[in-house]
């Protein structure tokens, strides 16, 4: 997902960056073909509105991606929850005991399990009654 979202930013200014060769070409052509002895002074450049502009585009495409994460978050929930309403296989919970190990309680068919699971193994720790949760 993040090298989506790279590539996507790259190409969007890559794009731009063209369009601004493109203007500038345009004008260099424009200017050559002009008498120079005809020319009037050229007015001050206004960079007030280019300033805002660039701003607002740039609070946009941090909206933007704000937005994105948050869908993407929602929807991710939304079909593990899904999943677990269709499957005889249930995750319960999951918790983090350490970077690469894992507790999951599950439900089996309406049994439920611990288990835990390492970079070496997964192993089922106990079977629990209903009592116990």
């Amino acid at each position: 997902m993040k090298k989506f979202f790279i590539i996507l930013l790259f190409f969007l200014s890559f794009t731009s960056i063209l369009k601004a060769e493109e203007k500038i070409d345009l004008q260099n052509e424009t200017f050559i073909s002009q008498n120079i002895e005809d020319q009037e002074p050229l007015p001050a450049p206004e960079f007030k509105s280019a300033f805002f502009k660039m701003i607002f585009m740039l609070l946009a495409l941090v909206a933007l991606i704000f937005f994105t994460f948050y869908l993407f978050r929602r929807f991710s929930k939304v079909k593990m929850h899904q999943i677990n309403l269709t499957k005889n296989i249930k995750i319960l919970e999951k918790r983090p005991i350490s970077p690469k190990t894992m507790l999951y309680l599950i439900e089996v068919n309406g049994k439920k399990i611990l288990i835990s699971e390492s970079n070496l193994e997964v192993r089922q720790l106990k079977d629990l009654e209903i009592k116990e949760i």
